[in-house]
């Protein structure tokens, strides 16, 4: 087990310090809507990295290596997700681009942190 505490350590780290999408996207709601309001924000993108960094100590990398069908599976749905991304701003209307009347939430942050 300690051997897999160094990796498990540097990667919290360099998430945690590296100022990413997270930090972006918070402080522009909290510019936008003001701090009390992107509170469940905050508290969705620690628990949703929290329990990454923990699935990750728990040994899920060893489940999606020892399967490689999954591995794969995760591959694809990732590339479509993507795809479906891609598409969706393509076509966008120029219209719908308006400001969001509210901060996302607790579980769209969740979801945001493990997407990225």
């Amino acid at each position: 087990m300690g051997e897999l505490l160094g990796p498990l350590v540097l990667f919290a780290a360099a998430v945690t310090l590296t100022p990413g999408p997270n930090v972006v996207l918070v402080t522009a709601s909290a510019a936008n809507f003001g701090l009390r309001r992107t509170i469940p924000q905050m508290l969705g993108i620690t628990f949703g990295f929290g329990t990454m960094v923990m699935a990750t100590g728990l040994g899920l990398a060893g489940v999606v290596q020892a399967e490689p069908r999954l591995h794969l599976l995760l591959k694809y749905a990732g590339a479509a997700y993507l795809l479906y991304l891609a598409w969706r701003i393509a076509r966008a209307d120029p219209a719908s681009a308006s400001a969001r009347s509210r901060p996302i939430g607790f579980v769209e942050a969740m979801l945001f942190t493990w997407m990225n």
